[in-house]
């Protein structure tokens, strides 16, 4: 398992939020249905964690 999908399982994200690389650069997806309080959540998660450059989409 990657670092970034533990980081997933470990925050209780990975049910909404999944992770790629495009061109070796981390991208997050959240799904959209999830509760905007989940989302902020995750997004600020994501961020502190992997820095204000990785790309969050919620989609």
């Amino acid at each position: 398992m990657s670092k970034e999908n533990t980081f997933l399982v470990r925050y209780g994200l990975n049910p909404f939020v999944s992770h790629a690389r495009d061109e070796g650069r981390s991208v997050f997806t959240i799904r959209s249905s999830e509760n905007g309080k989940m989302i902020r959540h995750a997004r600020s998660l994501i961020v502190d964690s992997y820095g204000e450059a990785t790309a969050i989409h919620v989609a």
